[in-house]
């Protein structure tokens, strides 16, 4: 007791001064009332048990809110009692008093990490925060995504937040400042978080009895609700009400919003209302509305629906709709609907037809076991998959995996780069110095005179067969050659690491547009800029890519000449003085396509490959060496 009594002294202490719900409802004359525009709404929110002040009775208006604090105030509001598992998150204390709050808002989706391992309960949070906190907790959703535009500074917003913040713009919830703006990125007050919420309820009820005829009405109570029930306005429905419900006959004007707990079982088929916010813990829920929005955790959903949104959450949805938007989270949809939105890294399994999908972010994998008449991908890395087929498949960004059946692949982002692979790819050019006044001649014998080269003049090495010459060539498209020795070869003009690589398209896009041709099948490139070796698989003009290793060609001082050669011989083995190489395949001289370099003892001498370091051959890994080692005779090998 020595030790623990001085801890429960301080919570108690902590808790009397940090944000908090009163156990009964408290008499608003017993505070200090701020006397300005807050005024109506801290007496709301002491009448309602939603805020209370410190030990002194005195509420901090203009105290900024944490994060912890904020949470607390909206889980018991909508009765979370379900707790999540914090252990990601290492600056959560299990033992700190906001902890089984903090613990039910991450589990009710309301609060997430500001990354992966922070949670940062003890900051102030901010306005955006704020906003989304708030949306999240009481199914705050709408279809106009841009209202935020309207603030001074909305474009300021977070990019998570812009749907919080249009959504409470939109449902008049959120006014801004006199200037216009909205400062999403400052700090929140308590009078500032008692106004929001006074704008968003007309009444929290804790009795079926006290539910209004009109309004935007919380109900936290734990009673069941009436089998009958009309409301011009809003109904939300905490975690504190029976789960499983049917009611007889509800005519809601606005929206229903379940913000239900685990194994919820609603069956809304009698309820009218305008929207459909389904956001509980778990369950199904089955209904009809011009709007359905499915939010929360996990739920299931059977009905029908003239628009379907999804904010988040693992949902499925029975049924037919008009449109649907996936702006996070998944969705399998099982019937038939129209035009289809997926925004985020979202995914949607469609067990059914669909009008037009348009898919604008990345990550977006799509799975279609139906018939839909177009698919736009609009972000990169995404996935297209299913038994069923469309009408038209366009790509417009790189890295996408389409394997459904389609009528039409436009791959536009593939034919941008196919067509301008000519300008997209480079060779390596070893720049050298013309060290005294020379001569450039068309043969390799110095006959055949081309012009004079003044000293300080730049030639690119392209080929150095002998200890005498160099073949080069020159800025303004001149090539011949010139006295080895008056040139200076630098050491460490290295132009590629091994890391650089083309797309597909462009790879595809350079061979055919080259015009290249082969005796085989098979067509190999040699890129000495990206230190690739490619192998091709068709024929001219229509070349597909099939593999790409890395290589090592040759260096500043003896590079790979360029040129468009064949493979005509093969030999096992080569052997030098302190190593040797394998899976020899010569195609130009004595420049041949071999393994790294080995050691007599079994091991390697030097297994480098991604940079020029060799005297003129493509040293390759021995797996990738062989692959070569294996193609047909006669196949075409392209040098640049």
């Amino acid at each position: 007791m020595e030790t623990r009594l001085p801890r429960l002294l301080a919570l108690l202490l902590m808790l009397s001064l940090l944000l908090s719900l009163a156990a009964t409802a408290a008499d608003p004359d017993s505070y200090e009332i701020p006397n300005d525009w807050s005024h109506d709404a801290f007496v709301f929110a002491v009448e309602n048990d939603i805020l209370r002040g410190d030990h002194h009775m005195r509420l901090n208006p203009q105290k900024n809110i944490t994060r912890a604090e904020m949470a607390a105030v909206l889980v018991r509001l909508i009765g979370a009692t379900q707790q999540g598992n914090l252990s990601a998150f290492s600056d959560v204390d299990p033992n700190a008093w906001y902890y089984p709050e903090l613990s039910a808002a991450y589990a009710a989706g309301i609060f997430g990490g500001v990354t992966a391992t922070q949670m940062m309960p003890n900051a102030f949070i901010t306005r955006e925060q704020a906003f989304v906190a708030l949306c999240r907790a009481f199914g705050i959703v709408s279809a106009n995504r841009t209202a935020y535009t309207a603030f001074t500074d909305g474009n300021k917003t977070s990019a998570y937040a812009r749907d919080s913040l249009s959504a409470m713009k939109e449902l008049g919830l959120l006014r801004g400042y006199g200037d216009g703006s909205v400062r999403p990125l400052a700090y929140i007050t308590r009078a500032e978080i008692a106004q929001l919420l006074y704008n968003l309820f007309d009444c929290i009820a804790d009795a079926p009895d006290e539910l209004p005829a009109s309004g935007t009405v919380l109900y936290r109570g734990t009673q069941k609700l009436p089998d009958m029930l009309t409301l011009d306005g809003t109904l939300i429905i905490t975690q504190a009400a029976p789960a499983v419900f049917t009611p007889v006959s509800w005519q809601i004007t606005g929206s229903l919003i379940l913000r239900t707990g685990k194994n919820t079982n609603a069956n809304l088929s009698a309820v009218s209302a305008k929207q459909l916010v389904c956001a509980p813990l778990s369950g199904s829920v089955s209904g009809k509305a011009s709007e359905v929005c499915l939010w929360g955790a996990s739920s299931s959903f059977t009905g029908n629906a003239g628009r379907l949104i999804v904010c988040g959450g693992s949902h499925s949805f029975t049924g037919a709709s008009n449109a649907i938007n996936v702006r996070a989270g998944t969705l399998t949809h099982n019937g038939n609907t129209g035009d289809v939105t997926l925004d985020g890294s979202t995914t949607l399994v469609l067990n059914g037809n669909a009008g037009n999908i348009t898919a604008n972010g990345d990550n977006t994998a799509l799975t279609v076991n139906g018939r839909v008449a177009s698919i736009t991908l609009n972000g990169g890395l995404s996935t297209v998959n299913g038994t069923g087929s469309a009408g038209t498949i366009t790509i417009c960004k790189e890295q996408c995996t389409v394997t459904l059946k389609c009528d039409k692949l436009n791959d536009l982002l593939y034919q941008a780069e196919h067509d301008a692979a000519l300008q997209t790819v480079r060779t390596m050019r070893i720049p050298c110095t013309v060290k005294r006044a020379t001569a450039i001649y068309k043969n390799r014998d110095f006959t055949g005179y081309i012009r004079s080269l003044p000293a300080g003049t730049i030639v690119y090495n392209q080929y150095h067969p002998d200890n005498n010459t160099l073949y080069v060539s020159l800025g303004d498209g001149t090539w011949g050659w010139v006295p080895r020795w008056d040139c200076y070869i630098p050491d460490d003009a290295v132009t590629t690491d091994g890391k650089l690589d083309y797309s597909k398209a462009t790879k595809e896009g350079f061979v055919d547009l080259c015009n290249y041709n082969s005796k085989t099948d098979y067509l190999i490139w040699v890129s000495r800029y990206t230190q690739k070796v490619m192998v091709f698989q068709g024929k001219q003009g229509a070349w597909k890519l099939i593999r790409t290793f890395p290589c090592s060609t040759g260096s500043n001082d003896t590079p790979t000449p360029q040129g468009i050669f064949e493979i005509f011989s093969r030999t096992q083995r080569w052997n030098f003085s302190y190593y040797y190489v394998n899976n020899v395949s010569i195609f130009n001289g004595g420049h041949a396509f071999h393994t790294i370099l080995l050691d007599y003892g079994g091991g390697v001498y030097d297994g480098r490959v991604g940079i020029p370091l060799s005297h003129g051959c493509i040293r390759m890994l021995p797996e990738d060496c062989k692959y070569i080692y294996n193609l047909p005779m006669n196949t075409r090998v392209v040098v640049y």
